[in-house]
């Protein structure tokens, strides 16, 4: 796990984990790298779990470097990368691994995620296309719900009860062969947040490995459902990384169209948001966000790379 600032919500995790494991010789050791948190997260995990190897960075490396270092003080078989906010359901870490190893050409698994109310959540992603960021930036995907043409990059047209291999697992859990971590280098660290998932699903696709959904296993994913204001940041960071991401993976033309597409719809809301905002007030201050996400650069997130964002 990676921490940055959520003490409580990470020692629920952690309880969830040993109390999800159902065989006695089955054997799971947890690490917490704790981001530079200020919340006293690094000594409380240590005194109520002095069998978790808490690891310290002196600064916020991010998501993606962040289990690259938790990953070489591990030493099993498998690697399950798990987000803070989430709560391990019984059985559900064996089931993933049992998954894993009944087929050799499963690189990475992962669970069904719940909601908080215990409905599904987005568990199975496809990889970026430009088509997929078009329908999701200009609504076709709300439009045609059921329409797998206009499906966005979250599989919602996939039965979430049946096993599928996909393109991407989610990153709030995801169990890897550690062997193959290592060898492809685990997460690029040049993303900061956002898409480093995608990314690392490409290239274990490039390698001849699956990525696998398995209904069986259920980890609750506490991730706010009520509020679609993000902070100006989020905004860059996650523009910079779908950029790195079409850098990496698609062609020249494609990358140009990628762009096109993200900075046309981001222009479009900023125009128009302020006029809904009259109507919907959350609206106003979204395009603020959106138009400072142009113009500030003091944003958390690594320098740029090439990445136009």
């Amino acid at each position: 796990m990676v921490n940055y600032n959520t003490k409580d919500l990470t020692l629920e995790a952690v309880t969830s984990v040993f109390g999800s494991v159902q065989d006695p010789g089955f054997v799971v050791e947890v690490i917490v790298v704790d981001n530079a948190s200020v919340d006293g997260s690094a000594p409380a995990i240590e005194e109520r779990f002095p069998n978790v190897r808490v690891v310290r960075s002196e600064e916020n490396i991010g998501f993606g470097r962040g289990n690259n270092l938790g990953a070489t003080y591990a030493t099993g078989d498998a690697l399950f990368l798990l987000n803070t906010d989430t709560i391990v359901r019984p059985g559900a870490i064996e089931e993933l691994y049992n998954t894993l190893v009944a087929d050799p050409k499963r690189g990475i698994v992962g669970p069904f995620l719940e909601n908080p109310d215990g409905s599904y959540q987005c568990s199975m992603l496809s990889f970026p296309t430009v088509w997929r960021t078009f329908c999701v930036f200009f609504w076709l995907d709300r439009l045609f719900p059921r329409v797998p043409l206009f499906a966005d990059g979250m599989m919602t047209h996939a039965d979430p009860l049946k096993e599928h291999d996909v393109d991407v697992i989610n990153g709030a859990a995801m169990m890897i062969r550690r062997e193959l971590f290592e060898k492809i280098g685990g997460f690029d660290p040049e993303y900061f947040m956002y898409f480093e998932e995608s990314d690392l699903c490409m290239r274990v696709a490039k390698l001849g490995f699956t990525a696998h959904y398995t209904p069986r296993a259920h980890v609750l994913h506490l991730i706010s459902q009520s509020s679609r204001t993000h902070p100006w940041w989020f905004h860059h960071i996650l523009r910079r990384s779908r950029m790195i991401y079409a850098r990496k993976h698609m062609t020249p033309l494609e990358r140009f169209a990628m762009a096109t597409v993200v900075h046309v719809a981001y222009a479009f809301r900023i125009v128009i948001y302020p006029f809904v905002g009259l109507v919907k007030p959350r609206f106003r201050m979204m395009g603020r966000n959106m138009l400072k996400s142009y113009l500030r650069f003091d944003a958390p997130f690594i320098p740029r790379k090439n990445a136009n964002a």
